[in-house]
């Protein structure tokens, strides 16, 4: 039997300290990933869009919930 990743859209959370001890946080849509690869690509997405001001001592904590779509 064949398993086939399970894809489905995300709502994924970032939250990191910037340079200043600051918190950011940053929401985005994930469509058709798994779950492992939404979270990789709000990881990805937050180390280039803050690559300055990133705090790289302080945990960035990334929160994966499926989207709630609007009918």
């Amino acid at each position: 039997m064949f398993f086939t990743p399970s894809t489905h859209d995300y709502e994924v959370t970032g939250c990191f300290k910037n340079n200043l001890g600051k918190a950011v946080s940053e929401k985005r849509i994930c469509h058709n990933v798994s779950k492992k690869e939404a979270k990789m690509q709000m990881k990805v997405h937050l180390l280039r869009a803050y690559c300055e001001s990133i705090d790289l001592n302080a945990p960035v904590r990334i929160d994966v919930e499926p989207a709630h779509h609007k009918s």
